[in-house]
């Protein structure tokens, strides 16, 4: 365990606390490592929500995609059903007691080869923006170790085009969608998250 920021570290933290305080109590407890969890739903106006978010607000404001650093950072995206089916299974699998699982695709994706599922889906070609600006504080690369979780016969089944596939469909359905990526990229060059890639 070596969390680089703070968001991993306090999750870390919290981890411990819950897995420690569960065993001391004899109250069932089990962690859930989540990577990026997508599907139908997700808020429009979190600054700092996902790629599947961003991609499929800008496409469908007929915008140019924007992608952080360079696009070939890794990340593993699971559909939100996954992680459903994750948590039923450690609620009823007693081996998941004071265990700790990490929740994700099973398989890395460059942005990049994201933005490009994003486009199949909406149909449409596009060439990404590529500024060269970066999130402070985001991880090169991330991809979650399922093994433990496979272990007790969860697996994903869900690829990453169902989830963007269901998010535009939930997308298209809505009559209250605001164009508010600039401004969300605005929030983000303010408070100093946006950063010029120094070369």
């Amino acid at each position: 365990f070596n969390p680089k920021n703070a968001y991993a570290m306090s999750k870390y933290t919290q981890e411990m606390i819950a897995i420690n305080l569960g065993k001391r109590y004899e109250i069932p407890t089990v962690g859930m490592r989540y990577s990026i969890v997508q599907g139908p739903r997700q808020s429009f106006y979190n600054a700092y929500s996902g790629a599947c978010r961003i991609f499929c607000l800008s496409l469908y404001f007929d915008q140019q995609l924007l992608v952080y650093e360079d696009g070939q950072q890794l990340r593993d995206y699971v559909n939100i059903h996954d992680v459903v089916d994750a948590n039923l299974l450690v609620l009823e699998d007693s081996r998941a007691d004071y265990e700790v699982f990490g929740v994700g695709g099973d398989q890395g994706y460059t942005v990049v080869e994201f933005a490009d599922i994003v486009a199949q889906v909406y149909g449409k070609e596009i060439e990404p923006r590529i500024p060269g600006v970066y999130r402070f504080g985001d991880t090169r690369h991330i991809v979650s170790d399922v093994s433990k979780l496979k272990g007790l016969g969860w697996k994903p089944q869900r690829t990453p085009k169902d989830s963007v596939a269901e998010y535009v469909a939930w997308l298209r359905e809505q009559d209250n969608v605001e164009d508010i990526l600039d401004y969300a990229e605005k929030h983000m060059k303010k408070s100093s998250v946006l950063r010029e890639v120094k070369g």
